[in-house]
């Protein structure tokens, strides 16, 4: 039976605090005479600290991936060797033996930042590390296009794993991160305790990974903020009902400076989408994997998914019985980005060991008021400075939980 999830408000988490910040500071620049749409790079770099500031980030650090000869597809053998890339990931709390580590693992196109929200509401009772995937991020690129394969990812995971020393952990796994995480799970079955599949199932059509492919294909070069708004808003439509903090903040991890002509594009090997799109022509098919899991699994569901259809989690349910619990996210699509109030209360309530129903929906908060971002709809970056500032104080008056 489908219920409402219950969420508590005492504490409003991180994406409120940096939602506050980020508008405190936009608030700043808009009374030096400063509209939206003319704001510069350095300006929106500064926003991107403040919220960065607010949620409390951690470096990146590095650790040195051996890529295995015999996990590279497509090479011939004689010409297969073995060779080092740099792989990038956050931690935390570095060396904390404390419980169990909480491993998150992004979509294709994600990196580790995105789940700075998520670390930074954990970490009082977890250790969090997040991985950029090769070619993905700050992490090194592989040196041939058919490397950024399955095996290999998955590899370079339990690679940190192995190499961090954690014995028993919970997996996160956004989308490409998921399925990865049920590989993971299905061979390793003592050392993943927990798994949270975020929008993930063991079966995608091919019809749906080929929409896909074509969309993260595009290698997009951002001359001006507003194109980096518009851009940015349209792709995450399918996010939820997020503010423009986490939005902002997982816009800049995904993209760099352009080394020529100023903008911004997206920092990634474009191989790797590439690669994707080369095996988007067959079906997701890991049942095996699924049933082989042993351990808890948390499922979040976006309501308007095209990638986790509605029977494909019926299926799952009747699969694992009481061994799932699932949890609607309503207004959303592919992927939930993990970052609001409403699913990072029901994540930590369900390690905590709460007793959940075995099928919720979270509760559907007011859609923020965005002032950079925009879903196509609306052009929200160039409404007049006086309106945004009235949508500001429009927001900062209303409880923060039905904003953020």
């Amino acid at each position: 039976m489908d219920t409402t999830f219950n969420i508590s408000s005492k504490n409003e988490g991180s994406s409120a605090v940096a939602e506050s910040a980020l508008f405190d500071e936009i608030l700043r620049i808009m009374s030096i005479g400063l509209s939206l749409p003319d704001l510069e790079w350095w300006t929106i770099e500064d926003l991107a600290n403040h919220v960065a500031d607010a949620v409390g980030v951690r470096a990146y650090r590095w650790f040195d991936y051996t890529v295995p000869a015999e996990l590279q597809d497509s090479t011939i053998d004689r010409l297969r060797k073995t060779y080092p890339a740099k792989l990038a990931y956050i931690d935390s709390a570095p060396g904390d033996e404390r419980g169990e580590a909480i491993v998150c693992l992004g979509g294709i196109v994600n990196s580790a930042r995105r789940f700075d929200f998520l670390a930074a509401d954990m970490s009082t009772a977890h250790r969090v590390v997040a991985i950029d995937w090769p070619g993905r991020g700050r992490s090194g690129w592989l040196a041939q296009q058919s490397h950024y394969n399955p095996a290999i990812l998955a590899h370079a995971v339990e690679s940190l794993i192995d190499g961090l020393g954690l014995r028993r952990i919970v997996l996160v796994g956004s989308s490409l991160g998921g399925s990865i995480g049920m590989d993971i799970a299905a061979r390793r079955p003592s050392l993943i305790s927990r798994l949270i599949l975020n929008d993930i199932g063991p079966e995608m059509s091919a019809d749906r990974r080929r929409r896909r492919a074509e969309t993260v294909s595009r290698h997009h070069v951002f001359p001006t903020p507003a194109d980096l708004f518009r851009r940015a808003g349209a792709a995450q439509k399918h996010d939820g009902p997020i503010g423009d903090a986490i939005r902002l903040h997982n816009i800049m991890g995904q993209t760099k400076r352009c080394q020529a002509g100023g903008g911004r594009e997206y920092r990634h090997d474009p191989r790797t989408t590439q690669a994707y799109a080369e095996k988007a022509a067959t079906d997701i098919d890991q049942w095996n994997d699924f049933h082989a899991l042993q351990c808890p699994i948390l499922l979040l569901h976006g309501e308007e998914s095209d990638a986790l259809l509605p029977e494909t989690v019926r299926r799952m349910q009747m699969a694992k019985g009481d061994g799932m619990t699932v949890a609607h996210v309503p207004a959303t699509g592919h992927t939930p980005a993990l970052a609001d109030h409403e699913s990072l209360s029901l994540i930590g309530s369900w390690l905590s060991g709460a007793i959940l129903p075995a099928e919720s929906t979270l509760p559907l908060r007011s859609a923020p008021i965005r002032l950079l971002f925009t879903d196509g709809t609306t052009d929200v970056a160039v409404r007049p400075q006086k309106i945004a500032v009235a949508s500001y104080m429009s927001w900062r008056q209303a409880s923060p939980l039905q904003q953020i």
